[in-house]
C-alpha cells in the first residue's frame, strides 16, 4: 500500500481587526473595529544563552537555552477615521459644539495680503467654520467693502485682506459674524506616545481554514509618515502605520490562535 501524505494547509489571510483600549486602570473598555487593515504582522525574536564545551580542542556547542522572547509587529490601517487618528496620535477625541451665537467686535491687527481665521483662540485654535452675516469694519464702525477691501471664504470662516484696498498694515479691524450651529469631532495630541489594549483578528481568509488571533496585551505606537498633501498624480490611499508590541499579560499568554468549532 502506498504511503498516504497529508494535505498541506495553505493560507491567504484576510479578516477584521479589533482593538480594545485599556482605561487608566488597565481594564478593557470594548473593542473598536479598526476598519480595513491590509497588513498585520507579528515578528518573534529570541535571545539564547549558548554553552560551549571546553573538553575538546574545537570547543563545540553542547547546549542552547532560550532566555528571552520578544514579540513585535506592524499594523497598517487605511481606514482614516477620527478614532483611528486618535489611536495613531495616542491622543484624545472630543465632540465639539459650534453654537450659532453672533460674534461682534472680534478685533485683529491686520496686514494686507494676509489671511485671518475667524474665531481662532487658544481654546479653539482652528476657529469657526460656515459663517454668515459677516462684516468687517474699522475702529469707528465704518464698514469695509467685500471684494475691494477684503475677500471672504464663508464656508471655512476665513478672510483675506486685499492688497491696495482701504485697509493698511497695522490697522485694527472688527470682524463680526454668526457661525452655523453644529457638532464635529476633534482629535488632539497629548503627552503619550503609545496606547495599550487588546488586539483581536477575526479571520475571513481568501484561502485556508479560518483561525482567529487574540493578543490580550499589546501597545500601539505610531510609525511612518502621515501624508497631509500629496501630488495630484498619486493614486495611493493614506494609511496609518503602527508599531506593535505583543506583551505577556499577568494572567494570560501573549498570543492565542483559535480554530473554529466543528461538529464531531
Amino acid at each position: 500500500m502506498p504511503i498516504t501524505h497529508f494535505e498541506d494547509q495553505l493560507s491567504i489571510p484576510r479578516g477584521t481587526t479589533f482593538f480594545d483600549p485599556f482605561d487608566e486602570n488597565g481594564q478593557r473598555t470594548g473593542e473598536i473595529d479598526l476598519g480595513n487593515c491590509p497588513g498585520v504582522t507579528v515578528t518573534i525574536d529570541s535571545e539564547k544563552a549558548e554553552h560551549y564545551t571546553s573538553r575538546t580542542a574545537a570547543g563545540e556547542k553542547d547546549r542552547s537555552i532560550t532566555t528571552r522572547i520578544n514579540r513585535t509587529g506592524k499594523l497598517t490601517c487605511d481606514n482614516v477615521s477620527m478614532p483611528n487618528y486618535a489611536l495613531w496620535l495616542a491622543g484624545t477625541q472630543q465632540l465639539i459644539t459650534q453654537d450659532a451665537t453672533a460674534v461682534t467686535g472680534e478685533i485683529r491687527t491686520v496686514r494686507p495680503g494676509r489671511f485671518y481665521q475667524l474665531g481662532a483662540t487658544e481654546a479653539n485654535p482652528l476657529g469657526v467654520r460656515d459663517v454668515t452675516a459677516v462684516t468687517v469694519k474699522d475702529e469707528d464702525d465704518e464698514p469695509y467693502v467685500e471684494g475691494e477691501d477684503y475677500e471672504l471664504d464663508a464656508l471655512n470662516g476665513r478672510i483675506r485682506i486685499v492688497d491696495g484696498g482701504s485697509i493698511a498694515e497695522g490697522d485694527k479691524v472688527k470682524f463680526a459674524y454668526t457661525p452655523k450651529a453644529g457638532k464635529y469631532l476633534r482629535v488632539k495630541t497629548g503627552g503619550k506616545s503609545e496606547v495599550s489594549g487588546a488586539l483581536r483578528i477575526v479571520a475571513d481568509n481568501a484561502s485556508g481554514e479560518n483561525r482567529d488571533f487574540y493578543m490580550p496585551k499589546v501597545t500601539l505606537s505610531a510609525t511612518g509618515d502621515l501624508p497631509l498633501i500629496v501630488e495630484g498624480s498619486s493614486n495611493e490611499f493614506v494609511a496609518l502605520e503602527f508599531s506593535l508590541e505583543v506583551l505577556k499579560a499577568a494572567n494570560a499568554e501573549a498570543l492565542y490562535i483559535d480554530g473554529r468549532p466543528r461538529a464531531e
